[in-house]
């Protein structure tokens, strides 16, 4: 096995990550077939597209936006797992221990097989699939004024990259129809009326984006590069915020409750310990006391400051996680009131259960739903998901302690992102990785942890580390199958 490949092998025995599908699954597979002829609103002449990542292989979602004199109408168009991954079937039974499927550089261990993931369910140009499309009407200034679902079948026209999309924005350049080209505009203009609301109802924007890792045919790095953030990736997400918007809203409407992706405020303590970092800084202008007020308040600081990076691990540190929840907290991230998750049912097996909240109301299938059960089931999505990030994170800083071997020895600058009794946690400039300075190693004094200020403190000198900290550190050792890197002080 390549380094990959042991790897992956690794972080799926160490975490218990189911891979493989069972005889049963294999069964169902062989007699599993689309049937497009069911009475579904046929909107096989719009032109849909879908816009994704270069090397995306599995397509849930798929837009066309219209622009008309009064109004914008978005159609999103999502893949209708729910039409094939059946409650009572052993698919939907192994996607339910999965939870989300699990990206690693260059593989993924998939929610639901290929055949379903790639093929049936995948949105791909030409091929009639069926679809749960939610259709919202906007303002012309971007305010929502109704929305809809129904079952429908779509060909997407078109498999769209967000690099292509954004050189269509900027130059007007695209290889594709007026109708197309149409869609794309008017979907430009709404973005723009969407960004405007977010940014007015104080949305977080924090980049807390995984490095990418160019993996040559021998499984090993080659290159280590963090993701282009581009507009066209804005056109999208704002699309399925949207959307989620009105699942959450459907479910609230006929349920009283919903499966909800909700992030809950932050702890005052947590805070308070955000104050003191900004405080250190240089910040002197008194603290808002609302928790958005102030967190949106150390974000523009920081923007100004040149500390964005460092903020971003700080803020993050201050934040709850989002979960799945049948109770309604509200998203405090994006500043909703009622959100969900709609918009990945091939990958995601909340978005599943959504959407068959949401087809039980349109065909009037009257399914008994307990509310207690599908909250245990939300509490345990919310733990695989936990286990899905950390195995994902956990190949990725495998990889780079490969890559790094080769540069045990030398110098490069650091920054202390973790403060801890035993010494400090430092990430390597360029390499998107932190390893340890031990506390042994600090020079000149003995250091002891002062837990409240959240610093290490030198005895006799006074000598302070702190989060933010620049350090320049030299790499004295990488063990990778531990993830362990172990730095020096190079002063």
């Amino acid at each position: 096995m390549n380094e990959l490949e042991s790897t992956i092998s690794q972080i799926i025995e160490e975490n218990f990550l189911p891979y493989e599908w069972n005889d049963n699954i294999d069964k169902e597979l062989k007699d599993l077939s689309l049937n497009t002829e069911l009475n579904r609103k046929d909107l096989t002449q719009i032109p849909f597209v879908t816009i994704d990542g270069a090397d995306a292989k599995d397509f849930d979602d798929a837009v066309f936006c219209n622009l008309n004199d009064k109004t914008f109408i978005l159609d999103v168009a999502i893949a209708d797992v729910a039409e094939i991954v059946k409650l009572d079937s052993a698919l939907n039974k192994e996607a339910m221990q999965r939870g989300t499927s699990i990206y690693f550089p260059s593989k993924v261990i998939p929610m639901l097989p290929e055949k379903i993931s790639n093929n049936l369910c995948s949105l791909v140009p030409n091929e009639v699939r069926n679809v749960l499309v939610c259709e919202m009407i906007f303002s012309l200034s971007g305010e929502m004024e109704s929305y809809k679902f129904f079952e429908a079948r779509i060909k997407s026209h078109k498999r769209m990259t967000y690099n292509e999309v954004e050189d269509f924005i900027k130059n007007q350049k695209l290889n594709a129809s007026k109708s197309i080209k149409n869609s794309l505009d008017s979907l430009n203009i709404l973005t723009k009326s969407l960004l405007i609301k977010r940014n007015k109802r104080q949305a977080l924007e924090i980049d807390s984006q995984e490095p990418i890792l160019n993996i040559n045919k021998n499984g090993k790095v080659e290159q280590i590069s963090l993701p282009q953030r581009l507009y066209a990736h804005q056109m999208i997400e704002e699309s399925m915020l949207a959307a989620n918007v009105c699942a959450a809203s459907f479910m609230n409407k006929h349920y009283k409750y919903g499966i909800y992706r909700v992030h809950e405020k932050p702890d005052d303590i947590k805070l308070d310990t955000l104050k003191s970092f900004f405080s250190l800084k240089g910040f002197s202008d008194g603290f808002k006391k609302e928790p958005l007020d102030l967190i949106t308040q150390c974000l523009k600081y920081s923007s100004k400051k040149g500390l964005s990076k460092i903020l971003q691990t700080v803020v993050l540190q201050s934040l709850k996680r989002a979960e799945y929840s049948t109770k309604e907290i509200g998203h405090f991230g994006l500043q909703l009131d009622r959100y969900s998750h709609f918009t990945s049912p091939i990958r995601r097996y909340p978005d599943l259960m959504t959407h068959r909240l949401i087809k039980n109301i349109l065909n009037n299938e009257n399914l008994k739903i307990d509310k207690e059960l599908v909250e245990e089931d939300c509490q345990e999505m919310s733990e695989l998901e936990r286990i899905a990030e950390k195995s994902s994170r956990q190949v990725t800083q495998q990889m780079i302690c490969y890559y790094m071997k080769s540069y045990i020895g030398q110098e490069f600058n650091s920054t202390v992102t973790g403060i801890t009794d035993f010494g400090l946690f430092s990430e390597i400039d360029g390499f998107y990785v932190s390893g340890l300075i031990h506390v042994t190693d600090l020079p000149g004094d003995r250091y002891f942890y002062d837990r409240e200020a959240n610093i290490l403190k030198g005895k006799k000198t006074g000598r302070t580390y702190r989060l933010g900290q620049n350090i320049k550190i030299k790499i004295a050792n990488v063990t990778p199958h531990e993830r362990k890197i172990t730095l020096i002080p190079n002063n």
